[in-house]
């Protein structure tokens, strides 16, 4: 399995549209970030591709080949839901041992998955020992039996410590490297930016952005924040900087000004402003986080009626 493609997906729920021809894939080696407002489709989505829900139209292709989601189908799929939940009184050990059956995994890769998510020293303890990280490493344990080939993750940053951070992101870095497939659902989005090669965005059932996280903040072109430092205080702003097209300042200290700006137009603030080294002290840059830029697209969207960015040149 190298590529799936769901294409022209619809579901309807009686009159609510919970995915409006919406077209996803996802390639071999790509870590693909599904994002958006609660109810914008993205649970919905993942839950297309594990065959829980047959959608209305459209079809889910594997390689270029329209396929079912029969049991060969789900056999190279690891999902790991929004909420884990264990039966309580078993312990860690256990409740792999039972996944590794059900899956038709070889049982001694349990003892190697639990050393590889850091819990095997508490392999054999009760699951209501465990906290909500400890439990949510168990759960992408689970999805990793096997080494399937798509992993399919709901929300699965939710309660790891930076240990099970760690964890997480060398399953992440090892899938990609090997060619395989993640496609995951999250609101973590500073934490997954950097670690993704794509940002879909669902809002109120339809894709407005399907990109990469870089292509996406220059397609949305928001105002770059430049702190500046001056030696001595000042009455005004400094003539040369209405040179700098900026777009707003704010004084923060009397010494102080941040000037938010077009990112086009940084180089020559930068430029401009090395004039007049006796004068500054410091500039510091400070990007847009990609929260913003989520933000911009949502609200881009309400506004223009389900605009959707993607595929930037």
């Amino acid at each position: 399995m190298k590529h799936i493609n769901l294409n022209i997906i619809s579901v309807h729920f009686g009159s609510v549209h919970a995915l409006k021809d919406v077209s996803v894939s996802v390639s071999a080696g790509e870590i693909v970030m599904l994002t958006g407002p609660n109810g914008s489709g993205k649970s919905t989505l993942l839950k297309v591709v594990l065959g829980l829900i047959e959608p209305n139209d459209g079809s889910v292709s594997v390689d270029g080949i329209a396929t079912s989601t029969d049991q060969a189908f789900k056999e190279q799929i690891g999902y790991l839901p929004e909420s884990v939940a264990f039966a309580e009184a078993l312990t860690g050990q256990q409740v792999m041992r039972f996944f590794a059956r059900a899956r038709g995994v070889p049982l001694n890769e349990v003892s190697t998955t639990l050393h590889r998510i850091g819990l095997e020293t508490a392999s054999h303890r009760a699951i209501r020992g465990y906290s909500r990280g400890m439990r949510q490493r168990l759960g992408l344990g689970i999805a990793i039996l096997g080494t399937p080939n798509l992993l399919i993750l709901d929300e699965p940053t939710g309660g790891l410590d930076q240990e099970g951070l760690s964890v997480f992101w060398e399953i992440l870095s090892e899938w990609s490297l090997n060619k395989r497939m993640v496609l995951l659902s999250s609101h973590d989005l500073t934490l997954l930016e950097q670690r993704v090669n794509r940002v879909i965005v669902l809002n109120a059932g339809n894709l407005i952005a399907d990109d990469s996280p870089e292509k996406l903040r220059v397609s949305t072109s928001l105002p770059v924040k430049v702190s500046i430092d001056f030696n001595d205080a000042y009455d005004k702003l400094p003539s040369y900087l209405n040179e700098s097209e900026f777009i707003e300042h704010e004084q923060i200290t009397p010494k102080r000004i941040i000037v938010h700006i077009q990112p086009k137009s940084l180089l020559k603030l930068i430029h401009v402003s090395g004039q007049y080294v006796e004068q500054i002290s410091q500039i510091r840059i400070n990007e847009p986080g990609f929260n913003e830029i989520y933000e911009y697209l949502i609200n881009r969207s309400f506004n223009d009626g389900d605009l959707k960015i993607g595929e930037m040149d």
